[in-house]
């Protein structure tokens, strides 16, 4: 593989370490002129991308063979020229180009939306109200629509990511003078970092297409889980306010069977409280 990671952030400079590891070429682009050099010490390349220029992502097309998309916008409102509009480009340029490519989108297991604590998995409706949602769910329909011209595309719906960096400790830690919105009693879904780069290297190195899930076995609320974390760390217990709206999108038990089923191994399949 021939790797371009479009958007290297928190996950993107995971699989570039993964793959220059193994011996890949990899390219790694972001937005941020200030993490050129941190990129160069994970990846053979790194490049600086303005923007949602289509022009800068030709020669990403051309000269690679597998492309993987990890944009994370800076902020809500940002959201549609993330997502939506870069899958746009890949599109319109695909349809130009003619070069057929393996890609894998990161999308987000809130497109499903509110299932009222139920399990979901890959063929669950996309119920996802939100605008946020709602791009999220045509960005992947237009990455989807890549097969009809030969490209492989997989689809990845991520859980909530925690690890080095993103403690679930440091989250509790930040809400200890003040009550979170909501009751708590949601259910958690949640995969830790190496799982992320780890069942991506899995799903392209075996050719693995369509649409997964990727979620740990553990789904303890969100108050049992803090409560858990506020215990080992010694920490005041979290204050809840079911008078606020919560932001986590929607009630619902993430299936991880399908990938499972695929073969792919966690080497986290248990959360750890960190």
């Amino acid at each position: 593989m021939n790797i371009a990671i479009i958007g290297c952030g928190y996950l993107g400079e995971e699989l570039a370490s993964l793959w220059t590891k193994k011996g890949f070429p990899v390219t790694a682009t972001t937005r941020s002129p200030e993490k050129l050099e941190k990129l160069s010490k994970v990846a053979q390349k790194s490049v600086l991308l303005r923007g949602n220029d289509e022009e800068e992502f030709i020669p990403l097309i051309a000269n690679h063979d597998t492309l993987v998309i990890t944009i994370a916008p800076d902020g809500p409102e940002h959201y549609e020229s993330a997502y939506l509009h870069t899958a746009k480009i890949f599109r319109k340029l695909a349809l130009e180009m003619d070069m057929p490519r393996d890609i894998l989108y990161v999308s987000s297991t809130s497109v499903y939306g509110d299932h009222h604590g139920l399990w979901v998995d890959e063929t669950s409706p996309l119920s996802g109200k939100g605008e946020l949602a709602k791009i999220l769910i045509e960005a992947e329909k237009t990455y989807a629509s890549l097969e009809e011209i030969g490209w492989n595309v997989t689809i990845l719906r991520l859980s909530e990511i925690y690890g080095p960096g993103r403690e679930i400790s440091k989250r509790v830690k930040s809400v200890q003078n003040h009550p979170i919105p909501g009751s708590g009693d949601q259910y958690t879904n949640m995969i830790h970092k190496t799982d992320c780069a780890e069942a991506i290297h899995y799903l392209l190195s075996h050719h693995l297409t369509g649409i997964y899930n990727l979620s740990d076995d553990d789904h303890p609320s969100r108050k049992e889980l803090y409560s858990l974390i506020a215990q080992k760390f010694h920490l005041n217990p979290v204050q809840w306010d079911p008078s606020l709206s919560s932001l986590h999108s929607g009630n619902k038990r993430i299936s991880n069977h399908k990938i499972k089923a695929a073969g792919y191994i966690f080497h986290y399949p248990h959360r750890i409280l960190e």
